[in-house]
């Protein structure tokens, strides 16, 4: 029989604990591949960690894809629940409600088949390389201000690619995962080049919830809890190793 203490902690769970609500959420993004586009498999690996978690926690959940600027305005206004994939930021905090962190962004050093480099301590050491950046692109606040690395910059990341493979660079700068898709079109092994270790940054994507929704919380929560859940099933590896080959 349960005592008074035990009953009065029961009450309080389903008063403090809201009732999940299952209910469509709609998601806005931009088209950004390999992690979300119309014309990915599955929509792209965000957009299927995503839809798996919020039907852990009993929801289902569409994404679709407009303009960035338009995608956070319609959102902010409540038009829509979520935009998927956002990094996080201070001032974004003060407008969006912040869900745990989805996936993580590596941006850091791709080596040459057969360079036999697989780390580093410190960039010092990479001055003897040649290394391929993007025209425009940031890359890490210290590895930006390395003025004593050979940097060759190209127009575009896919050229860095191509010299890449082709022994004309040493190393390229790039997201891995963007690396990974885009090498892949263009034909290459990726099982022939080296992505080095430590990467220069890495970024979080996360969920943001509009504020002017009444359940914008529960939703962000629900979306916590399933995303815990398919990490602890496996199911979270599982789509990374179907859609991240």
């Amino acid at each position: 029989m349960l005592s008074k203490n035990s009953l009065l902690a029961m009450l309080l769970a389903l008063v403090l604990v809201p009732e999940v609500q299952a209910r469509e959420i709609s998601m806005l993004t931009v088209e950004w591949a390999p992690h979300y586009g119309s014309e990915l498999p599955e929509e792209g690996l965000t957009t299927a960690i995503v839809k798996a978690a919020f039907r852990a926690s009993g929801h289902v959940s569409k994404v679709d894809f407009i303009p960035w600027t338009r995608a956070l305005k319609e959102v902010e206004e409540g038009k829509a629940d979520i935009v998927m994939g956002a990094y996080r930021n201070q001032e974004r905090e003060q407008t969006y409600i912040f869900s745990d962190p989805i996936y993580f962004l590596q941006l850091g050093l791709i080596a040459r088949p057969g360079l036999g480099i697989t780390r580093y301590d410190s960039l010092g050491e990479l001055a003897p390389y040649s290394i391929g950046i993007s025209r425009g692109f940031a890359n890490s606040e210290e590895f930006d201000a390395a003025n004593y690395l050979n940097k060759q910059i190209a127009s575009f990341p896919n050229l860095n690619i191509r010299k890449l493979f082709r022994g004309r660079i040493d190393m390229a700068v790039m997201n891995f995962d963007l690396f990974r898709y885009e090498a892949r079109k263009e034909g290459f092994c990726i099982g022939d080049v080296e992505f080095i270790e430590p990467p220069l940054e890495t970024h979080g994507l996360y969920l943001m919830a509009s504020r002017n929704i009444d359940d914008g919380k529960i939703v962000i929560a629900d979306f916590n809890r399933g995303l815990a859940k398919i990490r602890q099933n496996g199911e979270f590896d599982r789509i990374v190793n179907r859609l991240r080959k």
